[in-house]
């Protein structure tokens, strides 16, 4: 048993994968999900199985130490050719690069949208396929320099909204960077097949390539767009039951930030996918703004730049 996960309790059969309650206010709190407006549904959704694994509580610290990181690292298209197997070679390319030019999608990740020998003069239409559906987009060539000064909405390729590509040497066409977390639907979706395959055609030109789908396995949290007071939590097991908790942090000592438990504002069931996302109530939110600092947050071995309400 591991004592840094402060304790894991078996308990009885689990409330279905997608279930997020709050007991702030004592009811589900469904997490929001875009419209499928440029979803075409291609065969019926794969039904998830339930998971097999006994239903497990995970219980909340009473203080954590909160500590800081960050490493600057981001997505390189051009670097990635040659790096990932059928990207390169002087043929129409499309691929979702990330930061360590890995061959696979990962929720989360810091990834950007990578085109290869297409024209930067015209419009690119791209399609995702996850499972039994297909999310079109459009990339449109910018001749504007890649900055990474801003963030591309998590959702980027499956809400239909057009992604800007810029220029960057070897016939090669990149988006801003963002963290990778399709929709709930979709991230299930991805668990089920394995695979993500994206397209890209642009007149005659035409691109496709298969992405392996990689499940976390790490516990942990990440704020879903600055300012959403949405926040995804992933890595626990499928079917244990993950308390999320809102903190007040004390004065800092040596090793960080000391942060003491307000109480419980809810609890997420971890589904196939492995991540959740979690949006925390509005009474929360209005009751910590101006209030101190504090954060919200779900039993982890270490505890890295704790996420705001």
């Amino acid at each position: 048993m591991s004592i840094a996960m402060l304790g894991w309790v078996a308990a009885g059969c689990g409330s279905p994968p997608s279930e997020t309650t709050s007991p702030s206010r004592g009811a589900p709190s469904a997490s929001a999900t875009p419209s499928d407006a440029r979803t075409q549904t291609l065969t019926p959704t794969p039904t998830i199985p339930p998971t097999t694994n006994p239903a497990t509580d995970v219980l909340l610290a009473e203080q954590i130490t909160i500590l800081a990181a960050g490493n600057g690292a981001v997505p390189d298209c051009t670097a990635d050719l040659g790096k990932i197997p059928g990207i390169g070679g002087g043929s129409p390319a499309v691929w979702i690069g990330n930061i360590r030019a890995l061959d696979r999608v990962i929720t989360p990740d810091e990834v950007a949208l990578c085109l290869s020998g297409f024209s930067p003069d015209a419009p690119v239409d791209v399609v995702v396929t996850a499972g039994g559906r297909q999310y079109a987009t459009t990339a449109r060539p910018a001749a504007s320099e890649l900055t990474y000064a801003h963030d591309e909405p998590s959702e980027s390729l499956f809400t239909g909204q057009a992604l800007a590509v810029h220029p960057q040497g070897d016939g090669v066409l990149q988006s801003e960077k963002w963290w990778f977390v399709p929709p709930d639907a979709a991230r299930e979706d991805l668990a089920a097949a394995g695979t993500l395959t994206i397209r890209a055609t642009q007149g005659t030109l035409a691109a496709r390539h298969s992405h392996p789908v990689e499940l976390p396995d790490s516990p942990d949290r990440l704020v879903v767009d600055s300012g959403s007071h949405r926040i995804l939590i992933y890595g626990f097991e499928p079917g244990a039951r993950i308390p999320v908790g809102l903190y007040r942090t004390d004065s800092p000592t040596e090793a960080g930030d000391r942060a003491s438990l307000v109480r419980q504002i809810g609890t997420v069931v971890m589904p196939r996918s492995r991540s959740v996302v979690f949006t925390v109530p509005e009474d929360i939110v209005r009751e910590a703004a101006g209030q101190g600092s504090y954060c919200v947050t779900v039993p982890m071995p270490e505890q890295y730049n704790c996420p705001q309400p």
